[in-house]
């Protein structure tokens, strides 16, 4: 008889021990269903309560409803805090990270995500190859409830974000669309020597130097002409009537783009539209594993903002640990090519190697593969998130 190796006891203990390690603030009792409901997220592939309780192991003798009131007394208990105990994992990853870009840079994205008309979060996603990982977030009632939108929330954000990797010496480099380029924010960012590359919005107007004129002039962005085949840039300009910030514009280039990008930044412009453009594939590609790519958290039928906190934490934690997995994969593909083989890549006629899957759904493949086989690889539980 083969040996089963990854069982859901050694997985789930394995987890466990890794939560322990770092303190969550989740009582011990709780801690075996709060495992299981990881695991059995990843399982089902899906965010929704009614496919979780179908999946879970210890409670499979039980009624469905029974585990449904389990799961919300465990989101709705005082001693359950959602940011907390994504604050104690996203702390030991970045604790553990090693950036290896130029100039040790991070790209951080900043967006807002809607689950349908019930909810909204805005969230914080950091650069891993052409996807990303979320960092911090914050949910809220309603698709359009102002308090998901204000200033004071997105700059709590960047503080974090820059607490977060204060002691690497990095180069934070924010990206954002057309919704936040707020001269607050864009002002807090700078005064904590950072850098922002900002979609700004055509009917915003800057005040700049107009050689016709002979004077500074207010125009807005949209009656600039933008170039066939490359950038144009304005220096040094006021943003904005209202509590103007001076900054840097870059008009993108027009030819074969339906809409030239409006580009805002107070970093060299010669890199904006390169930066800016790592700003798509990474938080689109976690919103996607939130959702119809992978758990489907759109789905949902929690009605209750505190139910919905507890199980994006849940979706969150599963999309870490799946893209960690498959980053792993990724970067130490010699060492799993004997037991396990997976086409990731492929390389293309120009002879570049390109990702045909991502990170998030090769750690899921891993995952799948791995738990309860006769695969002698151990499936990692220890979150070390690798720059790839």
């Amino acid at each position: 008889m083969n040996k089963l190796y990854n069982n859901y006891e050694q997985v789930s203990s394995n987890l466990k021990q890794f939560f322990t390690n770092i303190n969550i603030s989740i009582p011990t009792y709780k801690l075996d269903f709060f495992v299981e409901l990881i695991i059995s997220i990843i399982l089902a592939e899906s965010g929704v309560i009614s496919d979780i309780s179908k999946k879970t192991f210890s409670y499979n003798h039980i009624q469905d409803e029974s585990i449904h009131k389990k799961i919300r007394r465990l989101f709705d208990s005082k001693t359950f805090n959602s940011y907390d105990i994504f604050d104690s994992i996203v702390n030991f990853i970045i604790d553990n990270y090693t950036i290896k870009h130029d100039n040790n840079s991070l790209h951080i994205t900043i967006d807002h995500m809607y689950c349908r008309d019930k909810f909204a979060t805005l969230m914080f996603t950091l650069r891993i190859g052409k996807q990303s990982i979320p960092l911090w977030y914050r949910c809220f009632k309603g698709q359009y409830n102002p308090d998901a939108f204000k200033e004071e929330l997105i700059i709590e954000g960047i503080n974090y974000i820059y607490n977060l990797f204060k002691s690497k010496n990095s180069n934070i480099i924010f990206l954002a669309d057309r919704w936040f380029p707020n001269s607050n924010v864009l002002s807090h960012i700078n005064n904590l020597n950072c850098t922002y590359v900002f979609r700004a919005k055509s009917e915003t107007k800057i005040k700049y130097f107009d050689k016709d004129e002979g004077h500074y002039i207010w125009k807005q962005i949209k009656e600039f002409n933008h170039i066939k085949g490359r950038s144009k840039v304005l220096q040094n300009v006021e943003y904005t009537v209202s509590n103007p910030i001076k900054t840097n514009i870059v008009l993108g280039r027009s030819n074969d783009v339906k809409e030239p990008w409006v580009l805002i930044t107070n970093g060299n412009t010669s890199d904006a539209v390169r930066n800016y453009s790592h700003r798509f594939g990474a938080i689109e590609c976690n919103f996607k594993n939130n959702k119809s790519n992978g758990f489907y958290i759109e789905d949902t039928k929690i009605q209750k903002i505190s139910s919905f906190e507890g199980m994006y934490l849940l979706v969150n934690i599963a999309t870490l640990w799946l893209t960690i997995i498959g980053v792993d994969y990724s970067k130490n593909k010699n060492k799993y090519a004997k037991k396990l083989k997976i086409r990731d890549t492929k390389k293309t006629k120009s002879g570049h190697i390109k990702r045909i899957i991502s990170f998030f759904n090769l750690g899921l493949t891993i995952f799948n593969k791995l738990l309860n086989s006769t695969i002698d690889l151990r499936l990692k539980c220890n979150f070390i998130l690798y720059d790839i």
